[in-house]
């Protein structure tokens, strides 16, 4: 039988390789995030196993990991769809996102890496001078990520990944309308982090998320 790029060798209904389920798992994800699987859509293993060119055994794994935490939705057909966000939701998420990122924000101040804060600035001077691009999505998630990180505290950093991710099904559009003013926020929270200046970095992250909770209600109260 013929092996792909993804295939380990195990058969359907075995034990999944760990990397590949995590390979599975990542590519899955990322195809909801993106929108190329919609809220509400019908998953399937065989449909995804398909798309990403794998044995069904890494992406049953991939699908119970994402069932298990509120990606996808068992209906009562027994059938899984991707768990559709309500606005309200978003808000209530959004909430806790301005609080714990708040408090990781001022943990890391002056523990972020001078390189990684200048990876930062350059990230945000191209993105001035080039507008939206695919990366800039990761290179918002990657952000964020680094200061969870940098924050000290691994329980924190996977809440706060957890509720991004969720924040992240939500969508209205890339919002291009907004990007100087998030260049201006997320530059406004790397000086605070360099400075070593923790309440300035908690309130910095706290506007910026602020100010998305404002955007998005006047973007629906237009629509």
């Amino acid at each position: 039988m013929e092996c792909n790029r993804y295939t380990s060798g195990t058969m359907d209904g075995l034990t999944a390789d760990p990397k590949l389920s995590a390979v599975a798992y990542g590519a899955v994800l990322d195809m909801i995030l993106r929108g190329t699987i919609a809220a509400g859509e019908l998953v399937t293993e065989r449909q995804i196993a398909m798309r990403l060119g794998m044995s069904r055994t890494p992406v049953r794994e991939a699908v119970r990991r994402l069932e298990g935490e509120g990606t996808l939705e068992r209906q009562r057909s027994g059938a899984l769809v991707v768990r559709p966000y309500s606005m309200e939701e978003f808000l209530h998420v959004l909430a806790v996102r301005r609080l714990l990122e708040g408090e990781a924000a001022r943990l890391a101040a002056g523990k972020v890496s001078p390189d990684l804060l200048a990876a930062a600035r350059e990230r945000i001077a191209q993105l001035r001078r080039d507008g939206l691009a695919d990366s800039a999505r990761r290179d918002d998630r990657d952000f964020h990520a680094a200061i969870a990180g940098a924050s000290g505290n691994p329980v924190l950093a996977t809440a706060i990944g957890d509720l991004r991710k969720r924040t992240a099904m939500f969508r209205l559009g890339r919002l291009p309308e907004r990007l100087d003013q998030v260049c201006d926020e997320h530059l406004a929270i790397i000086e605070a982090l360099a400075s070593g200046d923790g309440e300035t970095a908690r309130v910095a992250m706290q506007s910026h998320i602020d100010n998305v909770r404002t955007h998005l209600l006047q973007r629906l109260t237009a629509l």
